[in-house]
């Protein structure tokens, strides 16, 4: 029995001694060390002394940074949809890097910042059903198997097979809304840190 308490203190003490360290003994990190880890792009351009795409809500008052390595996507007057990387940013343009379909290669265009009409903010979602469709009906089958109540039964099932129904509906919503127009509100601008 004594053994049992004595295995214990000294797996206690033991665990102390080698996960424990003390507050003073600690290293800091850099504030450097904190913005690469938080945002590698961000802390090159920073220290680096690059340009950089600033996207302006002036309602709100409100900015969203794009660096260079960052996956920007726009249109352009041209009706072109670039969804590719910054590969360079100037005082009025920036390069991004596209696959040309005819050579089956990666080239670098360049895309004048007046030529940009709208941006995007995340890729366009595919219509179609697929297994998660499906979830509203999973609140059934917990029915039956908590409760018993039959799912052929329940009167939940309708509001299970519209919602399912309504998928894609919700999806070309969700795709109407995801990108932002360039008009007066909006605005895409050249920054340069110092």
């Amino acid at each position: 029995m004594l053994l049992k308490y004595y295995t214990l203190i000294y797996l206690l003490i033991v665990s102390s001694c080698v996960f424990g360290q003390d507050f003073h003994l600690r290293q800091a990190e850099s504030v450097e060390e904190l913005i690469y880890k938080k945002d590698p792009n961000r802390a090159k351009a920073l220290y680096n002394k690059e340009n950089y795409l600033v996207l302006e809500n002036l309602r709100t008052n409100t900015r969203q940074r794009f660096y260079i390595g960052d996956v920007f996507m726009c249109r352009t007057k041209d009706d072109f949809v670039f969804a590719d990387e910054i590969y360079n940013v100037t005082d009025s343009s920036f390069v991004v890097t596209a696959l040309n379909e005819t050579t089956n290669r990666y080239e670098y265009v360049e895309i004048k910042l007046n030529e940009v009409t709208r941006i995007y903010k995340r890729p366009k979602r595919k219509i179609g059903f697929g297994w998660q469709s499906f979830s509203p009906f999973g609140y059934l089958l917990f029915e039956w198997a908590a409760w018993g109540v039959s799912p052929l039964k329940n009167n939940k099932w309708p509001v299970a097979a519209a919602l399912t129904l309504a998928q894609p509906l919700f999806t070309v919503v969700s795709n109407q809304f995801r990108s932002r127009k360039l008009t007066e509100n909006y605005r895409l601008r050249v920054f340069k840190s110092f």
